[in-house]
């Protein structure tokens, strides 16, 4: 698939299925662990002295990568004509992440279905990396985009 450089605000008509692109950038922290351990995972082990089932510490949990997904995409999407999330599919968890660990996401465009001459829906794949390359998640979305709006024409008399 042809890499593309990242680009604010792509309309549906932008889309060409086969670009990917990458984007952010999620440092994990042992506060940010112990907090989301706190509060949503409280049965993965979470001391130094407990060094989890790879020998590196506490890890973050599934759904802590999750979150640093969505928000990755949401900084990277904010200025998308974004009509609606229509869902996810084919969730994966391939590597544990730990304390120190670096997050980028791939975005690859997979397909687009054209809905009217307002909007569009484009299936996409995002892959987490962690800083050598290796997969974290993976996930499908659906997302309802808008197309861009047709010039309106400023001289009358046109």
């Amino acid at each position: 698939m042809a890499e593309v450089a990242r680009t604010p605000g792509w309309w549906f008509d932008d889309i060409i299925v086969g670009r990917t692109y990458e984007f952010g950038a999620a440092r994990v922290t042992a506060d940010d662990i112990a907090l989301f351990h706190e509060r949503f995972a409280p049965h993965l082990p979470l001391k130094a002295s407990e060094p989890g089932r790879e020998g590196r510490g506490p890890r973050a949990a599934e759904s802590h990568i999750y979150a640093l997904w969505r928000r990755m995409l949401f900084d990277e999407t904010r200025e998308w004509p974004i009509l609606q999330r229509l869902g996810q599919d084919a969730l994966r968890y391939y590597r544990a992440v730990y304390a120190g660990d670096e997050l980028t996401v791939r975005l690859a465009f997979l397909a687009t279905e054209d809905r009217n001459d307002r909007e569009g829906v484009l299936v996409a794949s995002h892959e987490v990396m962690d800083v050598d390359g290796l997969l974290v998640m993976s996930v499908m979305t659906r997302t309802l985009l808008a197309k861009r709006p047709k010039a309106i024409n400023a001289d009358p008399g046109l």
